[in-house]
């Protein structure tokens, strides 16, 4: 029970900096506000859509976020982002995605820092069904919004980093 209730807290304390830097950042560039539908404990490893841009963190826990696109809205962030269109989740669209992931991180960061948390690098992953592993111990959720760009969805796992025992 103890383990559980640290799981919550190390869940709640690493998403939210990524949900506010989420919502800030659609609200800046993309000129939409994201709205919470819903969240649940993540079962399999496929992310809720097509497009996903992968965020390891490393420090007093090791975790995985998870930035999940539909073809629609990674297309319609693309639009918003440069002023072409897309129909499809080509290089032009994967590379605008990351960049406001790497925007989204960076605001992010500061604020997991002070939780003793480095962030990596977002990698970008495309298509149906992929999958995406997080940390052994993780109980990984979803966390899905509705947006003007269409739904999109944040994914956490975090588990502690075991401390070596002094002797």
């Amino acid at each position: 029970a103890k383990a559980a209730l640290i799981a919550n807290s190390l869940r709640l304390d690493f998403i939210n900096p990524f949900i506010q830097s989420t919502v800030e950042v659609f609200d800046m560039m993309l000129n939409c506000t994201p709205q919470r539908t819903g969240l649940h404990v993540k079962k399999t490893s496929a992310p809720p859509y097509q497009l996903s841009a992968v965020i390891e963190a490393t420090g007093v826990a090791t975790g995985t976020v998870v930035l999940s696109l539909s073809r629609d809205a990674a297309c319609e962030v693309y639009h918003r982002m440069v002023g072409f269109r897309a129909s499809t989740i080509d290089a032009d669209v994967r590379d605008a995605v990351g960049e406001m992931t790497n925007i989204i991180s960076g605001n992010a960061k500061a604020k997991l820092e002070q939780l003793q948390l480095s962030i990596g690098v977002p990698k970008m992953i495309a298509g149906r069904n992929h999958s995406v592993q997080f940390p052994p111990k993780a109980l990984p959720i979803t966390v899905h919004f509705n947006s003007d760009v269409g739904p999109i969805a944040i994914e956490v796992g975090f588990a502690a980093t075991e401390q070596p025992v002094a002797v």
